[in-house]
């Protein structure tokens, strides 16, 4: 009987804990009612319990249990209306999908009440805890990354019609409406089942304060190639956190709310507040303040208590062209207890001008499609996961070097295995049917083989079978031979990895004389740029013209200057040269030549022998020297394509030292010539960014023109034929060849203001202050005949200012720059000290 009652009582009380320990639970999702875009941090509780409670994931993804049956569940969220949901559901484990109503906010909205703001005093916390909280002031890091990134587009908007997708373009009144109404339906259909592209990588990353840095892709995979060269897109389209005074963000940099500068220009409202086991989270909006011109974001930031870190950051840019709608999420977690560290990083790009077709994608001229409205835009979507992260590595500074990225040569031949140990989820069915669709498409439509185009466009080489053509000299210009009409050729690793060999050919319209060379080389190391060359020439040089080796820039209007060169000798030039990177940072180039130079004005050199000058047009050189250029903390980025440079923040140094030998081969002169170039670039929190460039020559010994310094002059009266433009570098009052020198300092000083002093909505024009200064002797004016020309003894000054981007496409700005000659130099007319010239510069903002 006992026995029975023992039984009984212990069946009771498992029933009794079973019951206690069930646990209920409700799954889902909040996204946007009318755009269907996931929430993120969404605050949520059950009704009546707020100690029960979750916030959504950066996707918009929730799990909230209880011991009990939930019968309700109360969302609120910032910028949205407080929506409290029903669930009618007995089942242990619910999922639902929760649509929240977008309500509308306004600056103008923002009243400022007497007292202090209690955000203020939270976010002077955050700021002064900020140095804390960054990941990348800590010690040192390890993690792995998995990146995705995928083009789509959402046809489905207010007026649910195809119509809405360009408010410009009208549908043609022959088309009938049913037939519209099936294209939009075919559309849609579409983009349900498939991405119009999609994107993964994994890399690897490895840091240590304060700037050594190397991440390793080891494996990506496009949609419609075999090959891609984008392995690193996703993760350049998005701040890798949100504590920097300045968040850059494809090349453009705006203030962050959370700084020193960010306080004083920024409203800042406590929204919310939430509470996750003993700290308190704070959501807190900011917005730019009226009347405040800079690049500025709005958007709401998560500052836990432990620490007063970030938790979480939704953050938009307001640009003013409105073209681009980019919004940010950034979602970070205490690791070990010591270190807040982003571990999702999301950032979505609108294209509001972007009009999606039948067939193609067109670019409106103006904006089609208000920029706060999500419908029916092509839509770019980058999400980067962050896992395995280790703080406080073994790693030392030694083991990093140079190379800061690189692509695995591998990358792209990783089996499914692998690529199922990194993705967060596998696949779903749309992305497997972007794949599939998308390569059999790439396959058909030879897309590899049409990317080499880019491969072109980085290198300036088009690949055809075993040769690469040169389309650098497919055509050029120069005030001397005009238009240069030319093709160059040499052949590629498709006939050997280690040797190349080409030529090339000229003809100038204006000389109406044709020009060649050919040239040897043996590659021993590409990434270290290890080459030895040999090469001849029969082709035309700028007299008193100095190079650098590796000083191209792509951007830089200094490569205006050929345009205005006029003086040219003829040359015949055998040369060797042996090209390598040491040091780190150096790169160097030793060569020796052989030349004859001939003159091709009235110019003359006297060399005077007895009381005879003998005067001659003719100059033979024999000389050696090493050319070299120095980027401190300069890193690249290692790829199939070669290494590219990643830039470096501190000043780049070009040097030349080149001694010329009498009597060996045929030289006939004795000297030894010295150049130097510094240049750096360096931005104004809030005010532009200022760049200065210094240049320096000295010749030591008698030598012709040719070898000499102009004064790198580059005025142009303005005139139908004549197009005169603004060159960097370059003094733009002073007349060509008008100076000569042995000796030389040129000082170059802008201060673009960008669009810091002038700001609507769409004229952007940015004032550029700039000042030239040039100091310069000639040691040997007596050897010098046939020609008149000055010497800058006194010094040579030259003010002017610049309003650029009054005109503006895509990628190319247009506007007007006025400067002005002053100094012991200047004409006595003040008209002719003026010049005005065009400046046209590139950009990719």
């Amino acid at each position: 009987m006992i026995g029975k009652r023992i039984i009984i009582i212990l069946c009771g009380l498992f029933s009794f804990l079973h019951c206690y320990s069930q646990q209920y639970s409700i799954e889902g999702k909040v996204i946007d009612r009318n755009t269907g875009t996931p929430l993120p941090f969404v605050n949520m509780i059950v009704t009546g319990n707020p100690q029960l409670g979750s916030t959504a994931d950066i996707d918009g993804r929730f799990k909230i249990s209880a011991p009990f049956h939930i019968t309700s569940l109360t969302f609120s969220y910032v910028g949205y209306r407080d929506t409290v949901v029903s669930i009618n559901s007995s089942a242990n484990n619910i999922k639902v999908l929760i649509k929240l109503q977008e309500v509308s906010f306004k600056l103008d909205e923002v009243k400022i009440l007497p007292g202090v703001n209690p955000a203020l005093r939270i976010i002077r916390v955050a700021i002064h805890n900020k140095d804390k909280n960054n990941p990348e002031k800590v010690h040192s890091f390890a993690y792995d990354s998995y990146n995705k990134m995928y083009c789509t587009a959402d046809m489905k908007g207010p007026t649910d019609s195809v119509n809405s997708l360009d408010s410009m373009r009208k549908v043609p009144t022959q088309v009938h409406p049913d037939s519209v109404q099936h294209l939009h339906h075919s559309i849609n259909r579409l983009l349900k089942k498939q991405y119009l592209f999609l994107m993964e990588s994994v890399s690897q990353r490895k840091y240590v304060y304060p700037d050594h840095n190397y991440e390793k892709v080891i494996a990506t995979r496009t949609s419609g190639l075999t090959n891609s060269p984008f392995a690193l897109l996703a993760q350049q389209l998005q701040s890798f956190s949100f504590y920097n005074d300045e968040i850059n963000i494809f090349d453009v940099d705006y203030l962050n709310p959370v700084s020193g500068e960010g306080i004083k220009r920024y409203y800042f409202i406590i929204k919310d507040t939430l509470y996750t086991g003993k700290d308190t989270v704070f959501v807190i909006s900011f917005s730019p303040k009226p009347g405040k011109n800079f690049n500025a974001m709005k958007g709401v930031v998560y500052i836990n208590t432990n620490g007063y870190a970030f938790q979480n950051v939704i953050a938009q840019p307001i640009r003013e062209d409105q073209t681009v709608s980019i919004h940010i999420q950034q979602k970070y977690e205490c690791i070990d207890n010591k270190q807040w560290f982003p571990i999702q990083l999301n950032t979505d790009w609108y294209y509001n001008n972007s009009i999606l077709g039948d067939s193609t994608i067109t670019i409106a001229q103006k904006t089609a499609l208000n920029p706060d409205d999500e419908h029916n835009k092509l839509k770019i979507v980058s999400r980067s996961y962050i896992k395995n992260i280790v703080l406080d590595t073994a790693l030392r500074k030694s083991q990093f070097g140079r190379v800061e990225i690189e692509i695995a040569n591998d990358a792209s031949d990783k089996s499914d295995n692998f690529w199922n140990e990194y993705r967060i989820d596998t696949l779903s069915k749309k992305e497997k049917k972007t794949y599939q669709v998308i390569d059999s498409i790439g396959k058909a439509a030879h897309l590899d083989r049409k990317l080499k185009w880019f491969e072109t466009l980085s290198t300036g080489e088009l690949k055809v079978d075993r040769f690469n053509i040169d389309l650098n000299r497919i055509l050029n210009y120069n005030g001397y031979e005009k238009f240069r009409l030319g093709m160059g050729l040499h052949t590629n690793d498709e006939v050997s990895k280690f040797v190349s060999v080409g030529g090339y050919g000229a003809y100038g319209t204006g000389d109406k004389a044709f020009k060649y060379g050919g040239d040897v080389g043996f590659i021993f190391d590409p990434y270290n740029h290890v080459k030895l060359d040999f090469s001849y020439q029969q082709d035309v040089i700028g007299a008193g013209i100095t190079s650098f080796y590796n000083n191209q820039s792509l951007l830089s209007t200094e490569n205006y200057y050929n345009y205005f060169i006029n003086n040219m000798d003829k040359m015949q030039k055998e040369m060797a040269s042996f090209s390598f990177d040491a040091l780190r940072y150096f790169q160097f180039n030793i060569f020796g030549d052989e030349q004859l130079r001939t003159t091709t004005n009235s110019y003359q050199y006297g060399i005077s022998n007895d009381n005879v000058t003998v005067l001659t047009n003719q100059y033979w050189f024999t000389e050696a020297g090493v050319q070299f250029r120095f980027a401190y903390k300069e890193n690249f980025m290692k790829s199939p394509l070669g290494m590219i440079s990643l830039g470096t923040k501190y000043p780049i140094v070009w040097g030349n030292i080149s001694q010329g030998f009498n009597n060996l081969l045929n030289g006939g002169y004795q000297y030894t010539k010295y150049d130097l170039k510094i240049s750096k670039d360096f931005k104004i929190p809030l005010a532009g960014y200022s760049s200065i460039a210094a240049l320096a020559g000295y010749v030591q010994g008698n030598v012709p023109y040719t070898l000499l310094y102009d004064g790198k002059g580059s005025y142009q009266d303005f005139t139908f034929k004549n197009l005169p433009l603004a060159v960097d570098n370059s003094f733009e009052t002073m007349r060509l060849n008008e100076f000569l020198s042995n000796r030389y300092v040129n000082l170059f000083y802008s201060h673009n203001f960008q669009a810091f002093l002038f700001h609507s909505n769409h004229f952007k024009p940015e004032l550029k202050l700039v000042f030239h200064a040039g100091w310069g002797s000639l040691a040997n004016p007596e050897n010098q005949f046939g020609i008149t020309y000055k010497t800058m003894d006194k010094g040579y000054y030259e003010p002017g200012m610049e309003i650029n981007n009054l005109l503006k496409t895509s990628f190319l700005h247009i506007g007007m720059g006025g400067y002005y000659r002053c100094g012991p130099y200047s004409f006595s007319t003040p008209s002719d000290n003026l010049a005005v010239k065009l400046t046209i510069t590139t950009s990719f903002e």
